[in-house]
């Protein structure tokens, strides 16, 4: 299994999100990793009724059991409400639904596909449905979110965990190495 990273790279986020047309599904399912970080068990579980016209969802997380409100971002609000119209979805159809089975969610490797191939049309390899996830964390701390808070978010058991899991302990490590000036 390969280790998974954040994309760390703001144009590189910008040219992931240009993969897809602006109404798919699979556009959505990429800008969802993105601005909520989380899991893709969890994003596959939700149906349109869920988040359409909603400022929060309410998620029970599979992995941890626990159950989350999440807010969704103004942006992602509308990319939901864009989406919601261009398929002519009804509140209880499932927000990534599956072309051969429309009652059903896609699948985890459905999902996967999705996320890999958006990364290999921009170079950013592998690129999955974690990688978002990660990317939601690191982008929230470089602009200022406490590690605190995304230790609670991501229900990880230290901030050495969250930081080391959001790649930021690597990258502080060689800041010091580059940075330290010791006058001569």
């Amino acid at each position: 299994m390969n280790f998974t990273y954040p994309i760390k790279q703001k144009k590189q986020i910008k040219k992931l999100m240009a993969v897809y047309p602006a109404e798919s599904k699979k556009r959505l399912l990429l800008e969802f990793g993105l601005r909520t970080g989380l899991r893709i068990s969890d994003i596959l579980d939700l149906k349109v009724k869920d988040v359409h016209k909603q400022d929060f969802v309410w998620v029970q997380e599979k992995k941890t059991k626990k159950k989350k409100m999440l807010y969704l971002h103004p942006k992602l609000r509308q990319s939901i409400k864009v989406y919601v119209k261009s398929e002519n979805l009804k509140p209880s159809d499932y927000l990534f639904f599956s072309e051969k089975n429309p009652k059903q969610a896609i699948q985890r490797m459905q999902a996967h596909r999705i996320i890999s191939y958006a990364g290999d049309m921009i170079g950013v390899t592998p690129l999955s449905a974690h990688s978002l996830r990660k990317t939601f964390g690191y982008w929230s701390y470089k602009q200022g979110v406490d590690i605190s808070l995304l230790q609670t978010i991501f229900q990880h058991s230290s901030q050495a965990v969250t930081l080391r899991y959001i790649g930021i302990t690597q990258e502080s490590i060689n800041k010091v190495y580059a940075t330290v000036d010791m006058g001569f």
